[in-house]
């Protein structure tokens, strides 16, 4: 009512810049508005999904430890196990690159980096309980022939990883070992 009021009051070229104005107004806000809407859900969708999910299970294997792995009942198997998180925290945490940071911020900066390092633990030991998960109930569901067939496969998916491991770090010692020859 009011665009019309407007409309009629003006003159041949200033009503078609009108329309064009409103139209182009209109295509500019659809377009934005789908494209944004479309990117943010995307991207928040997959973000708080891929987020949550990892730390849903992580809770849920955590949770449910002695469950999901009957054989770690005892005290002294649960305290590999954490010793073997420390360790392998530990280890990622020496293994990442220095930053430099204001001596004010050290403390917590560190503790930030040590909490990553667990958190990636964790998640790693949660692959793997997810995993003895799945073989479990596939070898409840399906008879041992295609679990042997699975586990010969993830084995030799393991094998590799583990020679491709080996190759790599010869390789990295004999560059380490010949750049020796360029120290003054």
């Amino acid at each position: 009512m009011i665009i019309s009021k407007i409309y009629n009051k003006l003159s041949k070229s200033k009503k078609e810049d009108l329309v064009w104005g409103l139209i182009g107004g209109l295509v500019w806000v659809l377009v934005w508005g789908l494209v944004s809407g479309l990117v943010l859900g995307l991207v928040w969708g997959l973000v708080l999904g891929l987020v949550l999910g990892l730390v849903w299970g992580l809770i849920v294997i955590l949770t449910n430890f002695t469950e999901a792995l009957p054989f770690i009942q005892g005290f002294y198997e649960i305290g590999l196990i954490i010793l073997g998180i420390i360790i392998i925290s530990e280890i990622l945490f020496w293994l990442m690159d220095k930053e430099k940071v204001k001596k004010s911020k050290r403390f917590w900066h560190t503790c930030k980096k040590k909490f990553e390092c667990v958190f990636e633990v964790l998640l790693g030991l949660s692959a793997i309980t997810q995993i003895y998960i799945l073989i479990r109930e596939i070898a409840k569901h399906y008879n041992k022939e295609v679990l042997e067939i699975i586990l010969k496969g993830i084995g030799y998916i393991g094998l590799g990883i583990v020679c491709l491991g080996i190759i790599i770090g010869i390789f990295y010692i004999w560059i380490k070992l010949n750049s020796l020859k360029y120290k003054v």
